[in-house]
């Protein structure tokens, strides 16, 4: 090395790798060792960011699930709270009123029309004024000031003619009620898995209401609250429904139309 006026000399490159006299350098194994702790770093980070993925998928999922499950509670309390509709007088609101299963008739689609004329013992053409679109074989509630009347409709209904299927029992006098029904039923179908589905059943036609369900469970509660077995005499339904791998779980309780 030679030392000039104001000037630095490097050393040659065979004597050393990576400093110059006069200069601040950095030998190979410390920017080893700087990359070593930068990759400890990075892979710390990709692990946090990760986690906070899948967290917040979790939360997401939980969320969606929360929805729906709220969404189909809120369906089968709000049809269940129609059965009977008032409409029955005496007779008990469900066909069928078990733990995991319940049926009964509704109308859900709050069709109704009036009678245009009397409709006497054994007639079976009612004189309606709007019939239309009230497809065959669906049930229907003829109603006067004292009671109500089964029967079911042998032909889609026409304009202002609806067709029985029997012959009225009692005579219904004119500006008389008659309403359209469903038959609806809602039961849990069990997965290869061992989950549940809860399905929803109007008129013969099944569909999904609520997937991944660990529990669907109904009580049938009387007027003093107490949970009874008899049909005729249950005023609220208790539904308890828990779904999805964090177990969301919600209970309602439904007060049937008298």
């Amino acid at each position: 090395m030679s030392r000039g006026q104001g000037h630095v000399v490097c050393a040659p490159p065979r004597l050393k790798l990576s400093w110059c006299l006069g200069t601040a350098g950095v030998s190979l194994i410390e920017l080893l060792i700087s990359m070593a702790i930068s990759s400890v770093a990075i892979s710390a980070s990709i692990q946090m960011f990760s986690a906070i993925g899948l967290r917040f998928s979790a939360q997401h999922s939980t969320m969606a699930t929360n929805q729906d499950l709220r969404l189909g509670l809120d369906v089968l309390c709000s049809e269940i709270r129609l059965a009977g509709s008032g409409l029955l007088g005496g007779d008990a609101p469900f066909l069928k009123a078990k733990s995991d299963e319940v049926a009964f008739f509704a109308g859900l689609s709050g069709e109704s029309t009036t009678l245009t004329q009397m409709a006497e013992i054994g007639r079976q053409e009612l004189s309606v004024e709007e019939g239309a679109g009230w497809p065959k074989g669906k049930q229907v509630l003829v109603c006067t000031a004292a009671r109500c009347l089964w029967n079911q409709l042998a032909a889609d209904g026409r304009k202002q003619t609806l067709s029985l299927a029997t012959p009225m029992v009692e005579p219904a006098p004119i500006r008389s009620a008659v309403f359209l029904l469903n038959r609806v039923r809602y039961y849990v179908k069990r997965q290869d898995d061992g989950v549940l589905r809860v399905m929803r059943d109007v008129d013969g036609g099944s569909s999904t209401l609520l997937g991944d369900v660990r529990r669907f469970e109904l009580q049938y509660l009387d007027r003093n609250g107490a949970v009874t077995t008899e049909v005729g005499e249950v005023v609220r339904v208790r539904v308890t429904i828990e779904a999805g791998r964090q177990g969301s779980m919600l209970m309602r309780d439904v007060a049937i139309r008298m």
